[in-house]
């Protein structure tokens, strides 16, 4: 199937089926752009509050560049991989600082940018400044492989060029903000990885896929690595209605988010309590720490891309928590913890203690 065939019919169907989301109607490459983070590992109903949320807090890149990370970190608390509102917070800064705020407007520099790759930057190109590069992402490579029937690995550098190649093809014969939204349109309504709607898609003359009924089986990949277990152990230091916190700096996952006391294992146990007491008077910056209770109250897990993390956490009453803790460490009421920004494995267990004991908030 030619490329202008391909962008003809792709147009026809959008015209009919376009979605109505609130980045599509502006040409403001700072709400673009912030709307093209937000998606990049996120589902559009998932990111679609967290977009109004963070432009209603945010409404401009001047703002957000005076802002606060930790405040950046908070607004953007649940929607995870952090990196993203770090690079977004980062940007912001490099574009008040080197052009006046102005975001730039054409792909070569916008990929330049902390954070932006070529798909990013190819939509906010076209999106904000009719670009002509073409999008692709997982939809895009799905619907392009089962069109043209592609049974190499999408992985391999060769298949990603010729996807890109007809794409790019495509898009310098119409319109390319329409062209670009089209394409995403189309693989999250109809090309979708389950149950696509191949009786009523304007591809099926020409799909290959279809009428060589290997649509379940297009596209191909290579079998994923098995994600890293890691077992978190986090101590809740409290003594009346105060709580220890610690902010997260190491070049990990969660960077600069704020977590319990962790110690972190080979093992769901610790093996050595002796440590678990050695751990807690580092903390408290005490030698003589005195332990009124103990006791593992919750367990639970967080799927990341390449990690899965097991959380267990224990309740342990302090006789007295000394002002004088490890500087690494925060002393704060337990009302409070709302103010910080944290992944959501911590979220999740506030959230128990929450239905479980009220007088703690």
């Amino acid at each position: 199937m030619n490329s202008i065939l391909f962008a003809k019919i792709l147009i026809d169907w959008w015209h009919k089926n376009k979605r109505d989301l609130p980045w599509k109607h502006t040409k403001d490459p700072y709400k673009i752009w912030v709307s093209e983070i937000i998606l990049q590992q996120t589902r559009v109903d998932q990111g679609t509050p967290y977009y109004h949320r963070f432009i209603k807090r945010f409404p401009d890149v001047f703002v957000l560049a005076k802002a606060s990370e930790d405040d950046v970190l908070k607004v953007w608390e649940g929607l995870g991989y952090y990196t993203r509102a770090r690079n977004l917070h980062s940007t912001a800064k490099q574009i008040v600082k080197d052009n006046d705020g102005l975001f730039p407007e054409n792909y070569e520099d916008i990929i330049k940018l902390k954070g932006i790759g070529p798909y990013s930057a190819a939509a906010i190109s076209s999106f904000a400044f009719e670009g002509s590069h073409a999008v692709v992402d997982g939809n895009v490579t799905r619907m392009v492989t089962r069109i043209l029937g592609i049974y190499d690995a999408v992985e391999l550098p060769e298949t990603k060029k010729s996807i890109q190649s007809y794409v790019s093809s495509a898009i310098q014969t119409v319109r390319p903000s329409s062209f670009n939204q089209a394409l995403l349109d189309f693989g999250s309504q109809t090309c979708t990885p389950k149950d696509p709607g191949c009786a009523y898609c304007p591809f099926n003359l020409y799909c290959k896929a279809y009428h060589q009924n290997v649509v379940k089986i297009l596209p191909i990949k290579r079998k994923k690595q098995p994600r890293k277990i890691r077992y978190f152990h986090y101590l809740d230091l409290s003594s009346v209605n105060q709580i220890i916190l610690h902010q997260r700096s190491k070049n990990d996952i969660w960077k600069n988010l704020f977590e319990l006391p962790m110690i972190e294992t080979d093992s769901p146990t610790i093996e050595n309590p002796e440590s678990l007491l050695k751990h807690i008077d580092i903390i408290l910056n005490d030698n003589n720490t005195t332990l009124v209770s103990c006791h593992k109250i919750y367990e639970s897990t967080q799927l990341l891309t390449h990690q899965k993390i097991n959380g267990y956490f224990y309740s342990i009453s302090i006789a007295k928590i000394s002002k004088k803790i490890n500087p690494s460490h925060y002393l704060v009421e337990r009302k409070k913890v709302s103010n910080f920004a944290f992944p959501k494995i911590i979220t999740e267990y506030f959230r128990h203690l929450k239905k479980t004991d009220e007088l703690l908030f």
